[in-house]
């Protein structure tokens, strides 16, 4: 008996002290600090505002964990970008009056979700208020650090966190993409200028908790998968004679003589050039007559009407996109993981979603533009639901990796009520035609909410002497008379 007590005694003991271990009680989130961008922060439909900030993954994350306190640099309602109301499947839109105001200017101390949209990991490392100049040219910066004189780093570090996340930090990929203008080393930076300024944040973060990292960082997904790039296809018809796809035009590497050519195998026409496709850029007449058909869609970001919208990424871009995002991506876990942080594969996760989607009750949800709605409207930021599925995910991620028992999130309140603005389609019958979706980005993308796009996207210092839409010629004008005749190949 007395053995048997003994060989008990033991076990309790042990029991208990494996409940006590290190990698248990890391997982503390009574100061959890989050930093990162706009898809940390909550932005979606083109917009920074309170119902996508109360949803944003961080937000999530600590409600689940139990952290009540949990503050974010929040913008009132209607909130500013303007944000886009879809107010029929036709489609038609309303836009929210870009009169949000902050709410949370009088906090005392830090906020705990410190990332901002447009934000490059150069701007958590330097930034101190909005200079007009990269990395510091963003007016989001003042609403949260608030004249502080302090970094988004250095105020993450004073609040010593017990527990920190960092988010994708992919604008300096995503930004490039996004214009339709990858030039590495201009646009685009190299690896090791990425890796300079993500170890000083890790770093950093690692010393503010005592030595030893306490929490997660994410990696950057393929920003090509995103449905921004994806929704539009560069095929807009079949060749009735011999049965070959017929490709989009384009300016590149066109014969001699011929400014507009088909665009190869490959090529990426970003969302917003709908609204150029819908009066006939890209277009060969021989497919449809009109008033621009047989002009080139652009290359690079380009100014047309006095709305700049973004270029084709042709295959080579494409490439040299995943190629630095790989690179970018094992840069995060080599220096993360010897801070002793843990890596949280958003890439991995994103890729799945794209391949796999997730089902639900009978709720299919997909990252397909419109129909999915995992996206918002503006193609690259999450809905709240995706959000919600972002948060779930993580916290998965973090049980697993720390022995928590966080709950997971009640996904049936996003799936049925949205959000305050109303929700997302999901689970549609059909996904939407290419013309659907073309009509769709020709009514959403706007020269409002394109301007908007761009001033929340964060330009790489090294494009500052590139003025984007200059060009050698005179571009046409949307609704003018065509210009010039294309060739059309099969």
């Amino acid at each position: 008996m007395k053995t048997m007590k003994n060989t008990l005694f033991l076990a309790l003991a042990i029991a208990l002290a494996v409940s006590a271990s290190p990698a248990a009680a890391q997982a503390d989130f009574t100061k959890f600090v989050a930093v990162g961008v706009s898809t940390d922060a909550g932005f979606l439909d083109s917009c920074w505002v309170k119902h996508g900030q109360l949803d944003s993954w961080p937000a999530i994350l600590a409600r689940q964990a139990g952290n009540t306190g949990f503050q974010q640099p929040i913008i009132g309602e209607p909130g500013l970008g303007p944000c886009q109301i879809l107010t029929s499947l036709a489609p038609t839109f309303k836009y929210a009056s870009n009169t949000g105001k902050p709410e949370n200017l009088t906090l005392a101390r830090p906020y705990d979700n410190l990332a901002i949209p447009g934000y490059l990991g150069a701007s958590i490392v330097n930034c101190v208020t909005n200079t007009g100049k990269t990395p510091c040219n963003n007016a989001l910066i003042d609403l949260v650090l608030r004249g502080s004189g302090a970094t988004v780093l250095q105020q993450a570090a004073s609040v010593k966190p017990t527990f920190f996340a960092l988010g994708p930090i992919g604008n300096e990929v995503l930004s490039p993409a996004t214009a339709g203008t990858v030039i590495d080393g201009v646009t685009l930076i190299s690896k090791e200028a990425y890796a300079a300024s993500y170890k000083t944040i890790v770093d950093t973060m690692k010393a503010a908790q005592g030595g030893t990292g306490k929490g997660f960082v994410m990696t950057i997904p393929d920003v090509t998968s995103l449905p921004y790039f994806t929704a539009v296809s560069p095929i807009i018809g079949v060749n009735p004679a011999t049965g070959a796809p017929i490709y989009v035009l384009g300016p590149t590497g066109c014969p001699a003589g011929y400014p507009a050519c088909p665009v190869p195998a490959g090529t990426i026409v970003p969302l917003p050039l709908g609204s150029l496709m819908k009066v006939g850029y890209g277009v060969p007449c021989a497919v449809a007559k009109l008033p621009m058909c047989d002009n080139p869609l652009p290359d690079n970001a380009t100014a047309i009407s006095g709305t700049t919208v973004p270029g084709l990424l042709y295959p080579s871009e494409v490439s040299l996109l995943k190629t630095r995002t790989g690179e970018f991506n094992a840069q995060i876990s080599s220096l993360s993981q010897a801070d002793g942080y843990k890596v949280f594969d958003a890439a991995a996760f994103l890729a799945d979603l794209a391949k796999n989607g997730r089902s639900y009750g009978g709720i299919t949800l997909t990252s397909s533009y419109l129909a999915g709605g995992i996206f918002s409207y503006d193609g690259v930021h999450p809905s709240a639901t995706g959000y919600a599925l972002l948060a779930d995910e993580v916290v998965k991620f973090v049980n697993a990796n720390y022995g928590t028992t966080i709950p997971h999130v009640d996904l049936s309140a996003y799936f049925f009520n949205g959000n305050s603005s109303g929700g997302y389609p999901i689970n549609s019958a059909a996904p939407p035609s290419q013309q659907q979706v073309i009509e769709f980005a020709a009514a959403y993308f706007t020269p409002e909410v394109l301007e908007a796009f761009w001033q929340t996207m964060a330009v790489p210092a090294a494009s500052d002497g590139i003025a984007l839409g200059a060009s050698d010629e005179p571009r046409p004008q949307v609704g003018g008379p065509r210009t010039h005749r294309a060739k059309v190949g099969d």
